[in-house]
């Protein structure tokens, strides 16, 4: 039999037996509870009964003074203490359980309400001056009492002699609860130590041996004696430590091999890990010698590893304390080409450490010795094999010379699109001059006059889409924001490309609701970049077709103008470079339309630069809608979401 059934077995013999021990006080608690409730009950109807006694010996008393004495306050007495028997006799039967007892209770009754009805209320009514007063009360009123006292004698007898026993019995059953209840803590005493003494045999004593033995082991002495193996868990306990033995040896000698091994790998470590520097050390060379900034953060304090002299000479060393550390970042102000303000954690490094692949972020330096230095971030993730972030490696590419090539382009475009407009805004107004006051003897003549006034206009058209540009990204290009009126800027819209939309045959459907609320804006740049969609959509919409332009008011605050046209439509692969400069959308009709690129880039920085934005959507076949979103005259200026 193993240890665990024999323990078991105690075990639920203790819990049987406690079990048994619970339910025998329990028991005997609840015979002690309704024996004392007996009594109890027993003890007061004794002391009802001895009140019901004093009761009928105060009313005879009572009746007895009014009728010698006539005093008022005697009958008044009578009176009350009736009123309290009557209540005593019709509560006294709730706490008697004995028959015998309520049937004298209830023949005691009869004869007391029998005096009282034919007796003593009578005697009452006739008053003092009744005849023969002394004679009524020894004829009628004397014996009637006489029974009454007797049967209360012989009930007192009754309800004392249930007293008497009832307090012995309880007296004898107290003791021999007490009695049992006192065995039960000796009894559950014994139980424990024998359960004890039986743990010691069959469990403890052996265990006690095997410990002495793996004391002996563990300093090194493993010819030990462990006790005879039984059919137990303890028999189990002596062969597995019998085994254990046996393997502790083995691992012994293993560990005497491995240890010989490692030093061998110890040896070959040391010669890898001088190769190893070797080859760092040759890495730092040349990285220190690359011309870019290279830097390479720790992911989780975010502070530089290793950075190059040309990082050192762009952003300085880093301070290695943490106050100086913060302090030396704030010194450096970087904003977008744009001249928006880019906080330090949207630096490509700090994308990078969230997981980001960063390319080519353009940023501009303020550097604390007062150098504006614009720079290009490129910036990746370092991750481990568990695909954990560990670092991010940063370069940083010093780009001024590149921004003054690039003003130097702006310069030469403004300064040469200036040239080129002059010359031909003389040359427009002179062909304008000749086609209006002049008639030409031969109508040739006059279709040449005009292919050059249009040529004339397309060229002026493209110096100054030129000029704008040049201007945008320059950031000299100044707005005059005012409230205005929906329905004037679509207004004017349509009436500068009505010319266009007569000669190539579509109708223009200006939709504008009278509750437009009032836009924020730069009306002349507003209606150039409305005229700028409108235009784009009279040149693909076909002919006897409409192109709509629609007002309509969104729910977070902006103004939205739509552009409708039922053109080709634009391949949704091609739709992210419509807005870019210098891109046209291959197709059909691109040689026939063939412009510069630039309307729509124009139409975007425009529109952004005023808090709005720009949208498009279409389908193959069926046609294009260009949207532009601005602010309310009473909202703030954020592009919508």
């Amino acid at each position: 039999m193993s240890i665990r059934s024999r323990i078991f077995g105690v075990i639920g013999g203790v819990v049987v037996a406690a079990f048994l021990q619970t339910f025998v006080v329990i028991y005997l608690e609840g015979q002690r509870t309704k024996m004392t409730a007996d009594l109890d009950r027993t003890l007061l109807q004794f002391e009802n009964h001895n009140r019901l006694t004093r009761l009928v010996t105060e009313l005879e008393s009572a009746h007895r003074g009014y009728l010698l004495s006539g005093a008022p306050e005697s009958r008044i007495e009578f009176e009350q203490l009736w009123s309290v028997y009557e209540r005593t006799v019709t509560l006294l039967p709730q706490y008697v359980d004995d028959r015998d007892v309520q049937r004298r209770l209830r023949e005691l009754d009869a004869l007391v309400r029998d005096w009282h009805d034919t007796v003593a209320v009578p005697l009452i009514e006739a008053g003092r001056e009744a005849s023969d007063l002394a004679g009524t009360l020894l004829r009628e009123s004397l014996p009637r009492m006489r029974a009454i006292r007797n049967d209360l004698d012989r009930l007192d007898i009754v309800v004392r002699d249930r007293l008497t026993n009832e307090r012995q019995q309880a007296s004898t059953q107290y003791l021999r609860i007490t009695l049992v209840t006192l065995a039960i803590p000796a009894l559950a005493i014994v139980m424990l130590l024998v359960l004890v003494a039986i743990l010691a045999r069959i469990l403890l004593d052996p265990l006690a041996a095997v410990a002495q033995s793996a004391r002996l082991i563990s300093g090194g002495d493993f010819d030990v004696t462990l006790p005879e193996p039984r059919r137990d868990e303890i028999g189990a306990l002596v062969r597995a430590f019998e085994d254990m033995s046996s393997a502790v040896q083995r691992r012994q000698r293993d560990l005497t091999d491995a240890l010989s091994r490692e030093r061998e790998v110890s040896t070959m470590y040391a010669t890898l890990r001088s190769k190893a520097e070797h080859e760092h050390a040759r890495l730092l060379a040349t990285i220190s010698t690359v011309p870019a900034a290279l830097v390479i953060y720790d992911a989780a304090t975010g502070r530089i590893v290793l950075q190059n002299k040309a990082a050192e000479s762009l952003i300085g060393q880093e301070p290695e304390d943490e106050a100086a550390r913060q302090e030396h970042w704030q010194r450096y102000v970087a904003t977008y080409r744009d001249g928006t303000a880019c906080p330090r954690e949207d630096w490509g490094p700090g994308r990078a450490l969230r997981g980001e692949v960063v390319v080519g972020q353009e940023l501009i330096v303020n550097h604390p010795d007062g150098r504006m230095i614009p720079i290009l971030v490129s910036a990746a993730p370092l991750v481990n094999d568990q695909q954990q972030i560990t670092g991010a490696v940063a370069a940083f590419q010093d780009i001024t010379k590149l921004h003054e090539v690039d003003r130097l382009k702006s310069e030469f475009v403004s300064v040469v699109s200036h040239e080129l407009r002059t010359p031909l805004t003389s040359i427009k107004g002179a062909l304008q001059l000749l086609l209006d006051e002049i008639e030409l003897p031969d109508p040739d003549h006059a279709t040449l006059m005009g292919v050059a006034l249009s040529n004339t206009d397309r060229l002026i058209r493209i110096i100054n889409d030129i000029l704008d540009i040049s201007k945008i990204e320059a950031g000299k290009l100044e707005l005059k924001v005012k409230v205005h009126e929906p329905k004037d800027l679509v207004r004017q819209s349509v009436e500068s490309v009505a010319p266009i939309a007569e000669a190539n045959g579509v109708a223009l459907e200006p939709v504008v609701p009278a509750d437009l609320p009032s836009v924020l804006v730069d009306s002349d740049r507003t209606i150039q970049a409305m005229v700028n969609l409108l235009s784009n959509a009279l040149k693909y919409a076909p002919p006897k077709t409409a192109v709509t332009l629609e007002g309509s008011k969104l729910d977070d605050g902006f103004v939205q103008f739509a552009v409708i046209d039922h053109g080709p439509g634009i391949p949704p692969d091609k739709l992210d470079l419509l807005f870019q400069k210098f891109q046209q959308v291959d197709g059909p009709d691109t040689r026939r339309f063939r412009g510069t690129g630039l309307g729509l880039a124009i139409t975007k920085a425009l529109i952004e630069m005023q808090g709005g934005e720009v949208g498009v959507r279409s389908e193959l076949g069926r046609g294009s809608v260009f949207t532009i979103t601005v602010p309310v005259a009473d909202a703030p200026v954020c592009p919508p979401s």
